[in-house]
């Protein structure tokens, strides 16, 4: 079960836009059109599914199962891979056959290969995004909102406003 602690910006229906700290994972991540950017690069806003009813300003925790990140992640990395080996060793063989010369067949197959894996993930990613299971979900709030009052705008500190 991955988890992550974020605020609640604001609700839209059943949806949260939750701002989290930006991780890694994110870069490579199929859903990360429904993350903006703010504050610079360490912080993003997602768009989760709100069963918990958070309300804005409380601090929640987001959850994405552990089997729909890694069939993610299988999706991601190894159908590329997959088809740059099938294509490689499928190149060699399939060559002679077509009377092609061998070192171009491989590298043709081999290309192939690679294009039709992404394509093949994108399908697959699309099909998984289609069902939604690729959203985060608000599993629970962690501290509710106290209040409708305002934050500051200044500070004092030692003196100085």
């Amino acid at each position: 079960m991955h988890t992550e602690k974020g605020i609640v910006e604001s609700i839209e229906g059943g949806w949260a836009w939750v701002s989290t700290r930006r991780t890694d994972a994110c870069s490579h991540c199929s859903q990360k059109d429904h993350c903006h950017m703010v504050e610079g690069m360490d912080r993003m806003v997602v768009k989760a599914k709100n069963p918990a009813r958070a309300r804005k300003g409380d601090e929640v925790e987001l959850y994405l199962s552990t089997k729909t990140k890694l069939k993610g992640l299988f999706i991601l990395y190894m159908f590329p891979v997959l088809g740059l080996l099938i294509g490689a060793f499928s190149g060699s063989s399939l060559s002679g056959l077509l009377g092609l010369n061998r070192t171009i067949g491989m590298v043709l197959f081999t290309v192939s290969g690679l294009v039709v894996a992404v394509f093949l993930a994108r399908f697959f990613a699309g099909r998984m995004e289609a069902k939604q299971q690729l959203t985060p979900i608000v599993s629970r709030v962690v501290r509710r909102h106290r209040g409708d009052h305002p934050l500051p705008t200044h500070i004092q500190v030692k003196g100085r406003v």
